[in-house]
């Protein structure tokens, strides 16, 4: 049998590999072999939101919203519009500078993040060793794990 698994580049992806020794996979019946990320020019166009790239920016929002409406309700008391007027509109100035200028800021650094290698994992192993191999590749966060039946020669 064949099994594929693919890994990001991280501890994960070593700790399976000692477990697959440990299960009694021989080197020369592994493969391990690191993808080229920059030919996957599809993929760097799509907004991932899993990211969460606008997430730190609201909260920096938030943040400003809170202390800025905080001293827009005490400085509204000795304004004319008065406190609740002067707090809302001060929380609306503070996320709007907050969110702004994080965003502003967050936007290149996303941009020089290069996203991890994928790793492919090919272990080519007997029938009672699948399922062993498999539940080591999960455990360790592979990304996707296929099964394929070899003939024999």
């Amino acid at each position: 049998m064949i099994i594929i698994g693919t890994f990001r580049h991280s501890i994960e992806l070593e700790q399976a590999l000692v477990m697959l020794e440990k299960i009694g996979v021989s080197p020369n019946r592994l493969l391990v072999v690191c993808m080229d990320s920059d030919s996957n020019d599809f993929s760097s166009n799509k907004k991932n939101i899993d990211e969460g790239s606008y997430s730190k920016s609201i909260e920096v929002g938030m943040a400003c919203a809170t202390a800025l409406s905080v001293v827009g309700t005490s400085v509204g008391f000795i304004l004319t519009w008065g406190p609740i007027i002067w707090g809302l509109l001060a929380s609306i100035i503070g996320f709007c500078l907050g969110f702004g200028i994080t965003a502003i800021i967050q936007r290149p650094i996303t941009r020089r993040l290069k996203k991890k290698p994928e790793v492919t994992v090919i272990v080519q192993c007997h029938a009672d060793q699948s399922d062993q191999i498999r539940e080591a590749m999960r455990t360790n966060h592979a990304l996707s794990i296929g099964l394929a039946h070899a003939s024999a020669e």
